[in-house]
């Protein structure tokens, strides 16, 4: 099934208004001008501007809400949602052992290469180019602790 952007304009808005009314009940830091609130409601406030976008730009367009395509065999689906499944398992048992660097590397090459064009090079560079942005947005500019795992002892 296809769905136009109006579809995914509704839906993106609708989960950026949930995320803002949920970081409503966040407290504020003592002596900080903002809480743990902040950043959920920048993300959710996002949410919804880029959903309002797609809505707009799905209306300019008049195309039908869904189309369906041509119908996915039961045994790809299935494939799909076990590799889902197993790689989010696969990260959260090896993660802590191996790093997050290697794990998140390892687990989005094989992703892409199994659902996109099949290649190892492009699966690769974009799964570095995407490990090191994560890295530097949440390791280092959000403080959020990544585990390094074997590479810890090279870094440190």
């Amino acid at each position: 099934m296809r769905t136009n952007d109006k579809v995914t304009g509704v839906a993106t808005a609708a989960f950026g208004a949930a995320v803002i009314y949920a970081s409503l009940d966040l407290k504020n830091l003592p002596r900080q001008e903002y809480g743990a609130g902040t950043f959920p409601t920048v993300i959710g406030a996002l949410l919804m501007l880029f959903g309002a976008i797609l809505l707009v730009r799905g209306l300019r367009n008049r195309e039908v809400w869904f189309a369906w395509q041509h119908p996915v065999p039961l045994i790809t689906f299935i494939m799909t949602l076990a590799a889902i499944c197993a790689s989010i398992v696969a990260y959260i048992y090896l993660t802590p052992v191996i790093g997050f660097p290697v794990v998140s590397f390892v687990l989005l090459t094989l992703l892409l290469y199994a659902f996109h064009h099949r290649r190892w090079l492009p699966a690769g560079g974009i799964a570095l180019v995407a490990t090191g942005v994560i890295w530097e947005v949440f390791g280092q500019l959000l403080h959020v602790p990544l585990e390094l795992g074997l590479l810890e002892k090279v870094i440190y």
